[in-house]
């Protein structure tokens, strides 16, 4: 038994033993199989944070799975603020850091691999010190920083001096940068993935402007000792292929940090949306929003041009990136990912033919694109046509032409530019009321959804009033223009929130009498143009604004210097008013003009009121400009412009001065028969503000921003509403005389003799207003002196040709002409000769230029002339020299011999500036050149 029992037992022992060498086995796997652990920073978006389901995610994350799979190792990652990630890999909580800068201080607690990826490291700095280049320019300021991140240490070796402001973590930097306790922040390349946080910063802290701080290697980091542990994880990144490193980049970036940029693939030929300009480079409405998109984001952008299939095809290729904005539809897509939808193209057709009947019942043939995805609408609104395909829209003005169509659809916008550089405007007819809307979309390739959210999130950074400004560039039209119909509410910071929050309820004087640009209305509510105003800044700024009447202007201005109200609208922004008051943009034209009697002669300069008593509003600032100006006029001080009218009527004054459409509102109605408006050429150049009390200057920006959102449209809206001059309100009211005059007739051949009287009064009247518009439309605009357009019309002109030229790439040159040894003609022989010289003057310079050019008196002996499309500056030259050799000759005027020469300066557009104001100061400032050195030559750059 015994034997039996140790037999058994034996047996056991063996059977068992196998069973103990698999679970030691198993135990040892196990343990060899335990993950890796990997400790992350939580929030550095894109490359290491938690997304929305607590995951790990971004560019380091994806590296080191892709890590994972070639070396068959499993990991975990577990994710800390950056101190504590820190202190959880020196404490040997975790295996490994995924990934962080070697400083000296860091390689004497861990051993780090080789660097796997690279970072740029930025400080971004506030707009308000875009002046500050470099990092020892920032001394003063403190620098937010995350604790623990290699920002301080990389910062410090450059500039010893420089103070910080330490953050837990990178979420609480970046919220203190929005609330605006920092001036300047040290952070990485990228975006944030809160897009209100990221239009908050964007706000203050524009990508273009910051300063790099390095470029930084990022290495994995371990405990010290365990080399075998770094040489496993150098081995696995080796093996990882360059291809995927630059697809998990693109990923996250939306570009590859090799190339740090972006290339568009754009069409040319669809000016002004986009085209190659004659100095071959892309010019356009969209090629001005991706640069400012890359200014914006800070990303490189470059472009590669082609036709509509061939830039499709290099995006899906992989030569572009992007395509610049393709049109598309539910009904025709290219097969590429619509990223952002970057503009919308209003098409309209076009006829040679004026007036087709039944036009949508006609069986013509109509010519369009084959790309264009409205064709089911065409067909839809014309069933009865043929369609004809065209590849360009050249191709279908000469269809046109040979009769193959009888008009065509295009883009409004486009296809005017065509017509006017084509010198074929007058020939089309542009039917306004068949309209087809065509969204225009950026397009990436299906599989980069990375680049795609960085169009987006890089779009997002740019304000409406950015996109409208950039619009009415390229768009003539109002009617064609897509972003002015989203300028209902502004993008406003966090900070600009708050700041509009804490301000409750704001005060708004208004004159309760002074039609049209403010008064009250029968029920006691605010009325006219500022109301209008008023409520744009409510509507898109989310403000809460109360009204306040006033009877007296001087006691209105006096409340806002107090702060008893905080606005107030059409004030002049003078030097004095400056010291206690802030001012908005300019946003409404306000000229002003001279109310007489009938009896009395026109008056066409200030210098025809000196000796005379002249009405004016106390509180004005014209009170103050013409006391100081014109010390010969008598002021007579009103109340407002009812008692100013009646000072006339009642010979307590010769005149009233007054705003432009104040007056035209009250004299149309035809209660003051006895009275006339005049023009004066020398307070025309008026322009209305917002006036603001100092204590809610922040606003200024911000009513800057909505002001900048008032388009053409908004305008015209506004004055058809409120100022829409009637001259023929008159003759309304002797027309409905007329009409019981003629039922008269009937019964009394007497009456029949007034009636003619009357009728004949009727055209007399109709005659003299006639008259009277023409003349004053001719006077605001022109001299009364030359008869040359005055400044006003050439402030318009040169700021119509700064827009054709630059969009056109041309050059214009500007002279500014100032008379040499006029003072002394007028000294000596009177004004009466000095006029008459102007005049001659005028008359001898348009004879030395084109009819294209402009001629017009600057003021006093001083003369501009704008020279459009100067091929070389040898033209303006020549044109200068016979101007001098004409001058030369001596002027006969009333039996007086004169003699007379000139200084003048030329500038030239854009080698010397490029805006209206910038190129005239050039101009003006050589013009001084000339006549510092002796007169009678001309200077130049």
């Amino acid at each position: 038994m015994k034997l039996i029992s140790w037999v058994l037992t034996f047996i056991v022992m063996l059977l068992c033993q196998p069973a103990i060498a698999v679970h030691a086995d198993s135990e040892t796997t196990t343990h060899s199989s335990e993950p890796l652990v990997i400790v992350m920073g939580e929030d550095t978006y894109p490359f290491e944070y938690l997304d929305e389901h607590g995951n790990a995610a971004g560019i380091l994350v994806d590296m080191w799975r892709e890590w994972s799979t070639i070396t068959n190792t499993r990991i975990q990652f577990v994710a800390r603020n950056w101190q504590a990630s820190l202190t959880q890999l020196e404490q040997k909580h975790a295996d490994v850091h995924i990934g962080m800068a070697e400083t000296a201080e860091r390689q004497s607690v861990f051993d780090f691999a080789k660097p796997f990826t690279t970072l740029n490291t930025y400080l971004y700095v506030h707009k308000s010190l875009n002046s500050k280049k470099q990092i020892s320019d920032l001394i003063p300021y403190q620098i937010g920083i995350v604790d623990g991140s290699s920002h301080e240490v990389m910062l410090k070796q450059l500039e010893p001096r420089l103070s910080f402001k330490r953050y837990k973590n990178r979420e609480q930097l970046l919220q203190a940068t929005a609330n605006g306790d920092l001036f300047v922040f040290a952070g990485i390349e990228g975006y944030q993935r809160n897009v209100a946080l990221e239009q908050d910063i964007a706000a203050n802290f524009y990508s273009s402007s910051r300063i790099l701080i390095k470029k930084v290697g990022l290495s994995p980091a371990v405990s010290k000792g365990n080399q075998a542990l770094i040489d496993k994880i150098n081995q696995g990144f080796e093996l990882i292929s360059p291809n995927v490193i630059k697809q998990i980049e693109r990923r996250w970036l939306g570009y590859h940090k090799q190339t740090s940029g972006v290339v568009i693939a754009m069409q040319n030929g669809v000016e002004p949306y986009a085209d190659v300009g004659i100095d071959g480079m892309p010019t356009g409405m969209l090629v001005d929003l991706w640069t400012l998109w890359s200014k914006k984001t800070g990303i490189n952008i470059d472009f590669i041009t082609g036709d509509m299939n061939t830039t499709i095809d290099d995006v899906k290729n992989g030569i572009a990136d992007v395509h610049i904005g393709y049109p598309e539809s539910k009904e025709m897509r290219s097969g590429l990912k619509q990223a952002w939808h970057i503009t919308s193209v209003k098409s309209r057709f076009f006829s040679r033919k004026q007036n087709i009947d039944h036009i949508e019942q006609s069986t013509m043939r109509i010519g369009v694109f084959p790309t264009a995805p409205y064709i089911a609408q065409v067909k839809s609104a014309f069933p009865k046509a043929q369609l004809r395909f065209y590849d360009s829209l050249d191709a279908m003005v000469k269809a046109v032409h040979n009769d193959e169509i009888i008009g065509f659809v295009s883009s409004s916008a486009m296809t005017s530019h065509y017509l006017l550089a084509n010198k074929l405007w007058a020939e089309f007819t542009q039917y306004t009321n068949i309209e087809f809307n065509t969204d225009i979309y950026t397009l990436t390739r299906i599989d980069d959804s990375g680049l795609a959210d960085r169009i987006k999130a890089g779009f997002n950074l740019i304000s409406i009033e950015e996109q409208i400004q950039i619009e009415r560039k390229w768009l003539i039209n109002p009617d064609d223009r897509f972003f002015a119909a989203g300028a209902s509410k502004i993008k406003l910071t966090t900070q600009q929130k708050q700041y509009i929050s804490s301000l409750g309820a704001i005060k708004m004087g208004y004159l309760k009498n002074w039609a049209p640009m403010e008064f009250q209305g029968k029920n006691g509510q605010f009325l006219g143009v500022n109301a209008d105003i008023k409520n744009l800044l409510v509507k898109q700024l989310n403000l809460t604004i109360i009204p306040v009447a006033y009877d007296d202007f001087g006691q209105m201005v006096n409340d806002l210097k107090k702060g008893e109200i905080h606005l107030v609208a059409s004030m002049a922004q003078t030097p004095s008013r400056e010291n206690s008051l802030l001012f908005s943009s300019a946003y409404w034209p306000s000229p002003w003009a001279i109310v007489t009697s009938l009896t009395q002669p026109p008056i066409f300069n200030i210098s025809q009121v000196v000796g005379k008593r002249l009405a004016v509003v106390d509180g004005y600032h014209i009170v103050d400009h013409l006391r100081q100006q014109y010390p010969g006029i008598t002021l007579v001080v009103v109340a407002d412009t009812n008692e100013g009218i009646n000072a006339v009527i009642n010979g307590r004054a010769d005149m009233f001065v007054e705003q432009v459409a104040t007056l035209a509102a009250t004299l149309k109605g035809g209660q003051y028969p006895s009275l006339k408006l005049s023009l004066v050429a020398e307070l025309t150049e008026q322009h209305s503000r917002i006036g603001l009390f100092p204590g809610v200057k922040e606003l200024v920006p911000l009513i800057d921003r909505v002001l900048a959102t008032m388009d053409e449209n908004v305008q015209q809206n506004i004055y058809q509403k409120w100022v829409a001059l009637d001259l023929n309100s008159d003759t309304l009211r002797y027309e409905r005389w007329l009409k019981i005059l003629i039922v008269g007739f009937l019964i009394l051949s007497f009456i029949a003799l007034v009636i003619f009287m009357s009728n004949r009064r009727l055209n007399i009247e109709i005659d003299k207003r006639i008259k009277a518009e023409d003349n004053l439309k001719f006077m605001a605009n022109h001299d009364n002196v030359t008869g040359l357009p005055n400044r006003s019309l050439l402030d318009d002109r040169l700021q119509q040709a700064v827009l054709t030229h630059q969009r056109d790439k041309l050059s214009f040159a500007l002279l500014f002409i100032d008379l040499d040894g006029f003072k002394a003609v007028n000294d000596l022989h009177g004004h009466h000769v000095g006029d008459k010289l102007l005049h001659r003057v005028g008359i001898l310079l348009s004879k030395c230029v084109r009819e294209s050019d402009t001629v017009a008196r600057f003021g006093g002996d001083e003369f501009v002339l704008l020279l459009n499309n100067i091929d070389s500056k040898g033209s303006a030259r020549q044109i200068a020299d016979n101007i001098l050799l004409s001058l030369k000759k001596p002027t006969m005027i009333d039996g007086i011999t004169v003699n007379i020469s000139a200084s003048i300066g030329i500038a030239f557009y854009a080698d010397d500036a490029d805006t209206a104001l910038s190129l005239l100061k050039m101009a003006d400032q050589l013009m001084y050149q000339a006549k510092k050195i002796g007169g009678h030559q001309y200077k130049m750059n």
